[in-house]
């Protein structure tokens, strides 16, 4: 690879870097390419060069945020976690990530009803892999699903998963406290197909 290339890879990470910090702190609908370009001591072009859009700009963030949800989700793993505490560590894992990311999804997922059918669509290549994941622990938890119904259970719990986000974004219930209730109910329906 070039000095070229790894520079501008560079400036690309330490741009995103900065402006997740700028999302997660004030928002997207309050975070200003121009601020983000005074802040990291670049011009403006140079911001939509990299990413063309403020929206493109915020992609970046999402898929940023997918990729280290699932390499921490890797870290929570060990050889003696049972598929139910696998399951219990994407919903805790899911929902803190929500938690301490709100500023930065709040207005897209408020504004938007079908908010998390576009980020799934949008961003299909990065959710294959925890859709991959999750459809082998409900193949531990019940043996005699096929792949297709593993999957489509990882779409459901994802979708079941988002409904507790979405109350509370209403709400401002204690989101981390309906962990075993979500892991329960749905490991529960799982366990009931063997």
């Amino acid at each position: 690879m070039s000095i070229k290339k790894k520079i501008e890879e560079l400036k690309e990470e330490l741009l995103l870097e900065e402006a997740s910090r700028m999302f997660e702190e004030i928002g997207y609908e309050h975070m200003k390419v121009a601020d983000l370009a005074k802040t990291a001591k670049v011009s403006v072009g140079t911001i939509y060069a990299i990413f063309a859009s403020k929206e493109g700009l915020y992609l970046a963030y999402i898929e940023h945020q997918i990729s280290n949800f699932f390499a921490e989700l890797q870290l929570r793993i060990s050889t003696d976690t049972t598929p139910k505490q696998k399951i219990h560590n994407y919903i805790e894992l899911k929902f803190s990530y929500y938690i301490q990311k709100r500023k930065a999804i709040e207005q897209s997922a408020t504004n938007n009803p079908l908010f998390f059918n576009t980020l799934y669509s949008e961003h299909s290549n990065q959710f294959q892999k925890i859709y991959h994941y999750l459809s082998e622990c409900f193949m531990e938890l019940s043996p005699t699903l096929n792949d297709e119904s593993a999957i489509t259970m990882a779409f459901a719990l994802n979708g079941f998963s988002d409904g507790y986000i979405s109350q509370w974004l209403e709400t401002n219930n204690n989101l981390l406290d309906k962990v075993d209730e979500v892991t329960d109910l749905f490991t529960g329906m799982i366990e009931g197909c063997k």
